[in-house]
């Protein structure tokens, strides 16, 4: 009789033994049945708004909705930069985050979300080319 750690040992060389054949029959599964499995996600997704919220947010942030939430509440629903209320808006408020330490930052609407993040990229060539015309008003 095999010990739990040896039939561990067992399953797992048999799993890497296969592996690459069962990830070519999945690959091979998802091509023909594209349509299927999209059509089975959207209903998924379409009966459990919740769940799919907060994976998206897991995955894109690595915030859970009920930070997503806290957050909300802490910005009285407004966005951190133009104070505009979600009810005054179409879409809900974006999460705004630093694209190079990943680091969550507020809740903005979309439009200064956009105008955050352009100005992020480019702010020294911005500044650059505004400086150039104030010199020629002086």
């Amino acid at each position: 009789m095999k010990t739990v750690e040896e039939q561990k040992q067992y399953r797992r060389q048999l799993y890497l033994k296969h592996r690459e054949k069962r990830l070519k029959q999945y690959a091979k599964y998802r091509n023909l049945n594209r349509n299927k499995i999209r059509a089975k996600q959207k209903k998924y997704n379409k009966l459990n708004p919740i769940k799919r919220k907060n994976a998206m947010l897991k995955y894109q942030y690595g915030i859970t909705l009920v930070q997503y939430n806290e957050m909300f509440k802490l910005q009285e629903g407004k966005c951190a930069i133009c104070q505009r209320h979600q009810n005054k808006l179409t879409r809900t408020l974006c999460v705004d985050h630093n694209h190079k330490t990943n680091k969550v930052r507020a809740l903005l609407c979309v439009t200064c979300n956009t105008d955050v993040s352009v100005v992020e990229n480019r702010l020294e060539e911005m500044t650059n080319y505004l400086n150039k015309y104030r010199k020629d008003l002086n």
